[in-house]
């Protein structure tokens, strides 16, 4: 099964946080903004921008995020950090 994203994103200022569904069960993915502003779209992004694009910021992160969702367990936290992303 392919992990699927849940809809409801949440953004503190400092990091998205949301749930991804794998074979196994749930995990939390968090994607601090440093992360966010390896995007190039994104690498000036203000918070407001960041919360109103935040599905769009997940959809661009998604292969990343899959490949760390890879070896994830259920319930575990998996961090997307700036130095796993290359855009």
């Amino acid at each position: 099964m392919q992990p699927e994203f849940s809809n409801q994103i949440e953004w503190d200022g400092r990091t998205l946080s949301f749930e991804a569904a794998i074979d196994a069960g749930r995990v939390i993915c968090r994607v601090p903004r440093e992360t966010v502003h390896v995007l190039r779209l994104y690498g000036d992004a203000i918070a407001r921008e960041i919360y109103q694009e935040r599905h769009l910021i997940v959809q661009k992160l998604a292969p990343f995020l899959l490949a760390k969702l890879s070896l994830a367990e259920a319930g575990q936290t998996i961090e997307l950090l700036p130095s796993e992303v290359r855009d």
